[in-house]
């Protein structure tokens, strides 16, 4: 029996034009593949002879057709494209159980247990390549320690590198940063104090690199250094349907103490891979795969994590997930722990109020979905209008958060015949534009009206007393709408005169009953 080698080992297999060699065309002919980005058709995957062309990716369609007359063009089908990236990574799980496809271009498989049984790690990578020609696709292969390095070797090396140990840094030393897969933020800020490839990087400062750049400059410089990172996770099969996801093994964590030392590190990862996509989170999912014993009901427990606004803010996610933890009860020791995003929203980003304190606590959408988490579904609902002539009574419960809004009312611009008149008589006009003009409803509606005294002076209303307040004057008024209905249930026939109030500072819902005359608060806008 052949042992496999000590320390992990991942194979890379470098496909630069599989995006355009799964819709019929070679590495040596010049097409490229386009898709919608920034309102225009843009370039999205390049064979290596467009690039020898001087086509990059993001250049628009127009521009690259200007450039190079001759190039041919492919519209992005990612439902396709998807089916066979599932395929290829299937393919290659003949050479290992843990294949995955991290980049677009890159399978990584880990090997550590799998080279002995092909001649060892020059035979396993023979194996690749014949595993890749069988298949149509040109490719480059480089094995290493660590994926990152396996994958900037493979993309940028001519032929295939096998890395012995102590030799990653030397081989790695004259590539561009680029090559480490560093955000554009490292990279333009090396560049400015003239840091161009990997060797340059690697000489820095430790101590320098932590405080300028943080978790990601210390990440990347273990691997510009040759040295194995310990938070190195690929996401074994876990990307395929799409979903930005992180991933650790825990090595049997006892306590959800421990899971929370996990999370920081776990975090940065998912909302890197949410950044690349221009997403934030919604909703997430917490899956801890506990160990295999025999007296434990499931291998595995889920976790689900709601998120009051669409986030990719580390910190945030990391509260609700410790608040999620803190009622769980652990089975059996923890062996890996996974994040996934099950939803995600465009990042539009947030500004909290400047007067409005509330939002440095925790933000009221954050809170629901706490409460949802904790108290379950149907434990907090939302609003939905209804048609009720009463406006206490114009409104139901519904799931929250709601999945599609209440539309809005329909608006025809004052003095416009509305759609659907034609007629010039104003009777008739007038009547059609009444049910689509917009009128004033409060944000808050008490559930039963508060008896008030008013003041009128004319046809205007002078004070209002409210409670705790007293007598306060009327700064502005609007009114009377009037509203009735129900006049088929006699015992509760209604009809009131609606105004819109300020006093005192606050904008106030109120209404005369025209049958009593008496006063009623009904809302606060």
């Amino acid at each position: 029996m052949v042992l496999a080698s000590s320390g992990l080992r991942y194979l890379v297999v470098h496909l630069p034009a599989f995006r355009l060699e799964r819709c019929g065309y070679e590495a040596n002919e010049v097409a490229a593949l386009i898709a919608e980005q920034k309102n225009a058709m843009r370039l999205v995957a390049l064979t290596p002879a467009a690039r020898r062309e001087g086509l990059v990716s993001g250049m628009t369609a127009s521009a690259a057709r200007a450039l190079v007359p001759g190039v041919a063009i492919e519209a992005l089908e990612p439902a396709a494209e998807h089916e066979d990236r599932c395929a290829l990574v299937r393919t290659f799980t003949a050479l290992s159980d843990r294949v995955g496809a991290p980049w677009a271009d890159e399978l990584v498989l880990e090997v550590s247990c799998t080279t002995h049984l092909f001649g060892g790690e020059h035979g396993i990578v023979r194996r690749a390549r014949e595993l890749c020609a069988n298949l149509g696709h040109e490719c480059r292969i480089a094995l290493a320690a660590d994926p990152v390095c396996a994958a900037a070797l493979a993309r940028h090396r001519d032929g295939d590198t096998v890395v012995q140990p102590g030799q990653a840094r030397a081989l790695m030393a004259p590539l561009p940063l680029s090559a480490l897969r560093a955000s554009l933020y490292l990279q333009e800020s090396l560049r400015a104090v003239g840091v161009e490839d990997i060797g340059q990087y690697a000489h820095l400062d430790a101590a320098s690199v932590a405080g300028r750049f943080g978790a990601e400059g210390v990440h990347l410089r273990r691997i510009a250094r040759g040295q194995n990172p310990r938070d190195t996770d690929v996401g074994w099969g876990d990307h395929l349907d799409g979903r930005p996801t992180a991933k650790a093994r825990l090595a049997g964590a006892e306590t959800t103490l421990q899971l929370h030392f996990a999370l920081p590190g776990l975090l940065a990862q998912l909302c890197r891979r949410l950044g690349e996509q221009d997403q934030a989170a919604v909703r997430i999912q917490v899956i801890l795969r506990l160990e295999n014993r025999g007296d434990i009901q499931q291998q595995r427990m889920v976790l689900p994590v709601r998120v009051g606004r669409a986030t990719r803010n580390p910190a945030t996610l990391e509260r609700l997930i410790r608040s999620r933890l803190e009622d769980v009860r652990l089975e059996a020791p923890v062996d890996e722990m996974l994040i996934t995003v099950c939803e995600s929203a465009t990042d539009n980003g947030w500004q909290p109020g400047l007067t409005d304190r509330t939002e440095a606590t925790e933000p009221l959408p954050d809170l629901l979905a706490r409460l949802a988490d904790h108290l379950g579904d149907d434990a907090v609902h939302g609003v939905e209008l209804v048609d009720a002539w009463r406006p206490e009574e114009a409104w139901r419960p519904r799931s929250w958060p709601p999945q599609n809004p209440h539309p809005p009312l329909p608006f025809t611009a004052l003095g416009a015949i509305p759609a659907g008149i034609h007629s010039d008589d104003p009777v008739q006009v007038q009547d059609a534009w009444e049910p689509s003009a917009q009128r004033p409803r409060p944000a808050l509606l008490l559930p039963r009206p508060e008896p008030i005294q008013v003041r009128v002076r004319g046809p205007q209303l002078h004070q209002v007393h409210l409670s705790q307040r007293g007598w306060v004057s009327v700064v502005r008024s609007r009114g009377p709408e009037r509203m009735s209905g129900e006049w088929w249930a006699i015992e509760r026939t209604w009809k009131r005169d609606y105004w819109v109030v300020e006093a005192d500072g606050r904008i106030a819902w109120v209404y005369r009953d025209l049958h009593t005359g008496r006063w009623h608060l009904h809302g606060w806008f």
